[in-house]
């Protein structure tokens, strides 16, 4: 939530939401006590980004409950934000963020290394009260059972699929000839890749779009990213959106040929899934968990890569490959409905519910 509050809403808010949604479903009194929610017009703020109506926040208030709660839950993948009986990691916090965040330089990597110190440091303090350790990928997990001899269960990420899925997919005729690409405008993101790819890109005249969400305190970045476009001779074939409208990006999910995401060694990939249940192809990092435990390694749910050129390859090979295109628009959309948010409250409230017995 920390990294959140100074870099824009994430993917920590959102599962925040829905777990919260999980147990006020099945009648607890839930409540929500974050450093970026103190009213319920954050709350509801917040459901609106991410394309939650009012109406599933019922049973869910806002700061510390009035009685100790049968259960807390540290929701947020880091140690700063707390103890818990339950920890759900995001990403391998406790690890030097050069592992989960390579490529930071400067003040990032100035911040980023205090933010994994103070985290490591902090983690034996708390260690022993927490009864429960939920990952939300395998590549998540595997660093926890390897560094610090914790089992954890994994639980992945929620995806909000309402919204993609209530309009018809469009075929490869349809579509516009540009490549989005979803990342928020912050260093650990990388989202300069994008810049990069779409210089590979412009010789083959194919427009390549960032969207993502922007804070104020990443706007040198952002201009950093003008700045590189225009050095690059770019402008034509490039664009960068920020903050748009939940309805904005499902309709860009939806029109674009292509999705790549830039980021590497991300952990999951929200966006990734939305990307295929809009049937929209998806060109991943192979070094990533999005490969892993979304795609399953499967190169008929995703095209993986390892360098920004050969991600350029396969943007080639699927513009001049129609039939191509329809098999992974088709698997790619099947496996994201597996992902549905649904899902993961079921297996959410499963996995925690023992430890509300006991």
């Amino acid at each position: 939530m920390l990294n959140a509050y100074f870099m824009g809403p994430g993917g920590s808010h959102y599962v925040v939401l829905e777990m919260a949604i999980a147990f006020a479903e099945k009648g607890y009194d839930v409540y929500v006590d974050s450093i970026t929610t103190k009213s319920r017009r954050d709350l509801e703020k917040f459901a609106e980004f991410f394309g939650i109506n009012h109406s599933e926040l019922e049973g869910i208030n806002v700061g510390k409950p009035p009685n100790k709660p049968l259960l807390t839950i540290n929701a947020s993948g880091d140690v700063l934000s707390g103890s818990g009986d339950v920890l759900y990691l995001h990403y391998p916090s406790l690890l030097d963020c050069k592992v989960y965040y390579p490529g930071l330089s400067g003040i990032s990597q100035l911040l980023g290394n205090m933010y994994s110190f103070i985290n490591t440091a902090l983690f034996p303090l708390i260690k022993n009260r927490i009864k429960l350790y939920i990952a939300n990928s395998k590549f998540t997990a595997s660093f926890l059972r390897e560094v610090f001899s914790i089992d954890s269960i994994i639980v992945n990420p929620p995806v909000n699929l309402d919204d993609v899925l209530d309009k018809p997919v469009l075929d490869f005729a349809e579509r516009d000839r540009r490549v989005l690409v979803v990342a928020r405008i912050s260093p650990e993101k990388h989202p300069e890749r994008a810049v990069y790819l779409a210089y590979l890109l412009r010789k083959h005249r194919i427009h390549t779009i960032l969207v993502g969400v922007l804070s104020s305190r990443n706007k040198p970045l952002y201009d950093e990213l003008v700045n590189m476009a225009t050095k690059l001779n770019i402008d034509d074939y490039f664009e960068i959106k920020t903050n748009v409208s939940r309805r904005e990006l499902v309709e860009l999910y939806r029109t674009s040929l292509l999705y790549v995401h830039v980021t590497p060694r991300e952990h999951f990939g929200i966006s990734i899934v939305e990307a295929m249940a809009a049937g929209t192809p998806v060109i991943l990092p192979r070094d990533s968990g999005s490969w892993i435990d979304i795609a399953l390694e499967n190169s008929r749910i995703a095209l993986p890569y390892c360098d920004l050129k050969e991600a350029r390859c396969h943007v080639l090979a699927l513009q001049n490959n129609p039939e191509l295109w329809r098999i992974l628009s088709v698997s790619g959309r099947l496996r994201a409905l597996e992902l549905d948010r649904r899902n993961f409250r079921k297996k959410i409230f499963e996995v925690v519910k023992p430890l509300i017995k006991s």
